[in-house]
């Protein structure tokens, strides 16, 4: 069975930021991401575990591979 989708709220806990970031992220285009449902003010957003481990793994610099913006 597929792990349940995460809310912002979880995804931020995990990442360390605030729930604001995460949205700035998937409006961005940044973080991939769920939208269940569109409102004129917020829109319900989900995550899929292993899009945002996924994420986590392609973004994180070694010491053979610097950062690029």
């Amino acid at each position: 069975m597929e792990e349940p989708l995460w809310t912002v709220e979880e995804v931020a806990q995990r990442l360390r930021v605030r729930p604001s970031t995460v949205r700035a992220g998937v409006k961005d285009g940044h973080i991939p991401a769920v939208i269940l449902w569109k409102g004129k003010r917020r829109s319900l957003v989900r995550f899929r575990p292993e899009d945002i481990e996924r994420l986590v793994r392609e973004r994180t610099v070694t010491a053979t591979r610097q950062c690029e913006p």
